[in-house]
């Protein structure tokens, strides 16, 4: 069943938005001349990547709510609900044969729209847990395309493993032959992380001796760039330090080593590009997920993980030291890695799309 017309929704954070692009030009590759269109946040990343990538975007005003005063709840969910309308004044406008939602705030009420319309729809969890709009929804959709089987529970015969979509230029990265100067990715997310800011900046000093053995690429966030270049400079260490990298691809491809916050799409990046990182998961995120997904990397020894709360500048730079001065260990972890990629999910779940539209029919 082919694919003319696909809403993707949501975003709000490169872990969402990502897989949704790469499930677009599956899409799009399947389908010659199929429009896509995106369904984002006014203020999510999509606003300003998507049109990069030459799709056409709508957005709506939404807003989240977890970790948010009750005025702004209200205000969210009050944002949400009209969300809805607008999203089926999106849907009957545009006519798609399916909606994908990716998660994110534009998600649930484009795939809530869908549902109120007869369209078929699937939705796309990241996350060992899934989100609370993801559980809502879950009973309403045609497939849930899910990234760990430890997600099935919550989604029933709708769940389907497909593993995390990911950008193409992940999955052609080479092995790293690990020699020093050794280089160090560290990234806490498109926004940047600050626990993990200040644990590299409190670690250089405990670095010192390995000045000439090590260099830092650094994606910081706007809020501490220039802070956290000010404490390379200051400590003596080469480093290439951003608020955002757009080919992130090359960063993986040059790393030895990587310290990153544990969101499924960072994993996925992770094991198809066959390299292993210290996780720091990101303490705040729903239902701890983070811990979760990070959980399935260190059990199969393909990664190391240090808890925010636990996050010294000490212990990073003896966990760095530790690893990168045993290069048989490092290789192997980035083996046990590479060995966990799935490197066709866009192709499973444009597959899932179609097997949706197929039995549900196009209906708008």
């Amino acid at each position: 069943m082919k694919l003319a017309r696909a809403i993707i929704a949501g975003g709000g954070t490169g872990g969402h938005l990502f897989p949704g692009i790469t499930v677009a030009r599956e899409i799009q590759r399947r389908n010659d001349g199929a429009q896509i269109l995106f369904v984002g946040a006014e203020r999510g990343i999509e606003s300003r990547v998507v049109p990069q990538e030459g799709f056409p975007l709508k957005t709506l005003p939404l807003g989240g709510f977890k970790g948010k005063g009750l005025g702004t709840r209200i205000r969210n969910m009050t944002a949400a609900a009209k969300g809805i309308f607008s999203a089926k004044a999106i849907l009957r406008e545009f006519k798609p044969d399916i909606v994908i939602g990716v998660g994110g705030y534009a998600s649930f009420p484009a795939v809530c729209a869908a549902i109120l319309l007869g369209c078929p729809r699937i939705i796309m969890e990241q996350n060992a847990l899934p989100g609370l709009a993801n559980r809502m929804l879950s009973r309403w959709v045609d497939f849930a395309a899910i990234t760990d089987p430890r997600t099935a529970v919550y989604f029933g015969h709708r769940a389907v493993v497909t593993g995390n979509p990911i950008r193409p230029q992940f999955k052609s990265i080479p092995e790293k032959t690990h020699q020093p100067p050794y280089t160090v990715l560290v990234f806490g997310g498109s926004q940047g992380a600050q626990s993990i800011n200040n644990a590299v900046r409190s670690a250089l000093e405990y670095l010192s001796d390995w000045k000439g053995k090590l260099r830092f690429v650094h994606q910081t966030g706007a809020a501490q760039l220039e802070e956290i270049k000010q404490a390379y400079a200051a400590a003596g260490f080469e480093a290439d330090v951003r608020s955002f990298f757009d080919e992130f691809h090359q960063q993986y491809a040059a790393a030895d080593l990587i310290v990153s916050r544990a969101g499924q799409t960072t994993l996925a990046e992770l094991r198809a590009s066959g390299r292993t990182a210290i996780l720091v998961p990101l303490p705040h995120a729903a239902d701890d997920h983070q811990t979760f997904n990070a959980r399935a990397m260190v059990d199969e020894n393909a990664a190391l993980l240090i808890a925010n709360r636990e996050l010294t500048g000490e212990k990073l730079a003896g966990t760095i030291r530790s690893l990168l001065s045993d290069s048989g260990r490092l290789s192997q972890m980035e083996r046990n890695s590479r060995r966990m990629a799935i490197l066709d999910a866009e192709q499973r779940i444009v597959d899932l799309a179609e097997r949706a539209v197929e039995t549900r029919g196009r209906r708008v």
